[in-house]
């Protein structure tokens, strides 16, 4: 089973995950905050598995993706926790000298992607992966964990109950310290098996999958993913959420999603700070803050 921890004790999260690769995290979030995203998801889900029977298409796993911008719940307040932003943090912040003086560079994490991931009665299991490979990640095999080889991370918040039957993230403890050609064998996957108001946080090197569904509910998974703030993110978002949608966000939020100039010029837009154009007009303001 999944080793388990709280975000009150947060050096006993960075151990697990460090040890292991990935963590439950009980009481990430209340119950009655889990029932709010369901509900800010369920049209969204609704009309794809609407469209998909009129088509006579098999159901699998049904997706709601721009989650970040869907639900209020979901990125003010699970999002914004003090202590998951110090975690992220320890994973993801880059800390560099710069060449040619003292300077010191830092660029923090940045939301990849968000999306609902609700499997079906009867889908399947993914085949076991590890995330970063979308950017092309090999590594070597490693007998202690080094946080420089890490470039993103994944949260999954339990929409309901979760278990083996049902869906279950499975997951390769230790495997984030494999090489590239090492494969899992027989009986060492286990089911991060979560409770409504639980997450798994896990490393992108970590090899997991979505487990089969074999029962006859469907399983949703509220599913967030970061990288370093220099990576380029998995989902092109930008594209999609409006101006005015991103305005009501919260400046947090806001640059969690990547509306933000890091030291010197990373990020940019039109040689300014990409959250100043949500203030003015001109973009006349150059800030770094």
């Amino acid at each position: 089973m999944a080793r388990r921890a709280t975000l009150s004790d947060i050096d006993r999260v960075i151990q697990i995950v460090e040890e292991d690769g990935g963590v439950v995290i009980e009481g990430f979030s209340s119950p009655e905050d889990v029932e709010k995203v369901n509900e800010d998801v369920k049209p969204y889900l609704e009309a794809i598995t609407a469209d998909r029977l009129s088509k006579s298409l098999l159901l699998g796993t049904v997706r709601c993706s721009r989650l970040f911008g869907r639900s209020i719940t979901a990125r003010e307040t699970w999002l914004q926790q003090p202590a998951l932003l110090l975690v992220l943090d320890h994973f993801l912040r880059t800390t560099t000298t710069s060449y040619n003086s003292d300077d010191i560079v830092t660029t923090g994490p940045i939301l990849s992607a968000s999306s609902t991931l609700d499997i079906m009665p009867g889908e399947s299991a993914q085949k076991l992966h590890r995330d970063d490979f979308i950017w092309q990640q090999t590594h070597s095999a490693q007998t202690k964990y080094r946080t420089s080889d890490n470039v993103g991370i994944g949260l999954l918040v339990a929409g309901t109950d979760t278990i083996a039957d049902n869906g279950a993230t499975m997951f390769v403890p230790c495997s984030h310290l494999w090489d590239h050609e090492r494969r899992p064998r027989d009986g060492e996957a286990v089911a991060a098996e979560l409770k409504v108001g639980e997450a798994f946080f896990f490393l992108g090197s970590t090899v997991h999958c979505g487990g089969a569904n074999s029962t006859s509910r469907s399983r949703p998974m509220h599913s967030f993913f970061y990288c370093r703030g220099y990576i380029r993110p998995e989902e092109n978002q930008h594209l999609w959420w409006t101006k005015e949608e991103v305005q009501t966000w919260s400046l947090a939020a806001q640059k969690q999603a990547g509306y933000i100039l890091e030291v010197p010029f990373l990020g940019h837009c039109n040689e300014k700070n990409p959250l100043d154009m949500f203030r003015a007009s001109d973009g006349a303001s150059f800030n770094l803050q």
